[in-house]
């Protein structure tokens, strides 16, 4: 039953995003940046309202109010495609860290290129990270916060992976503070699979973290440690 009802949900997926990009790709233009971003976020709204009916699958926060009111970087763990959709409206207005395959997808790509990801080519590490703090900076000067998933591709539930640094090296040269956000998405939309599980995820946000006088090093430990701790915490 759950793989019918993950197909269903694919077949809704991709026909809401071939719908919304033609009208957007109209729109979205027209808007100043932080304006588009949230004329964007009506896709994943409605994507996550099609993944509650079709899969029963919804979610509570904890700790809303610790979401900072101007820029931050967001760091949180990557187990499914669902964070990267639902992030992107509970914290608006933010962009992504995007590998640039993505951007090759029709439809798909090119509302994602609207939003003005931070684009990268993961197999140029260097040229990668310098993208992120030179991409990063301007984002944020715009008003814009970013997210970034450090450790770098989707991690199974009961995994961890070294963190790599370039959120908390941004943060630090931008001198904004980082924004912790864990979740348990990987238990109802695991990776790489079609099925999806029923019931609520949960995404805890922690307080903001300071970077005045921070190393990016320490700071980059702190969260690793602070994520892992807080995955294990999370309902099971």
């Amino acid at each position: 039953m759950n793989i019918l009802r993950g197909l269903l949900f694919n077949v809704l997926y991709a026909t809401s995003v071939i719908l919304f990009s033609l009208p957007a790709l109209l729109i979205a233009p027209l808007l100043n940046y932080q304006a588009r971003l949230r004329y964007l976020t009506a896709l994943p709204r409605g994507i996550q309202g099609l993944l509650a009916l079709t899969c029963g699958i919804t979610f509570r926060i904890e700790g809303r109010e610790n979401i900072p009111p101007t820029p931050f970087v967001l760091i949180s763990n990557h187990q499914s495609t669902w964070e990267t959709l639902v992030l992107s409206y509970l914290f608006t207005p933010i962009t992504a860290v995007a590998k640039k395959e993505l951007t090759y997808i029709p439809f798909f790509g090119w509302v994602l290129n609207l939003g003005r990801p931070i684009v990268i080519d993961r197999k140029r590490k260097q040229s990668a990270l310098k993208e992120i703090l030179r991409q990063g900076q301007q984002r944020l000067s715009d008003g814009v916060s970013v997210v970034i998933f450090p450790e770098g591709t989707r991690v199974p539930v009961a995994e961890t992976r070294p963190h790599l640094p370039g959120g908390a090296m941004l943060a630090c040269k931008a001198g904004v503070p980082v924004l912790p956000v864990v979740h348990n998405a990987g238990l109802f939309w695991p990776a790489h699979r079609l099925g999806k599980n029923p019931g609520q995820i949960t995404i805890r946000i922690g307080s903001p973290i300071p970077t005045e006088g921070r190393s990016a090093k320490e700071l980059n430990q702190q969260l690793e440690q602070w994520i892992n701790e807080q995955k294990q915490l999370l309902p099971r």
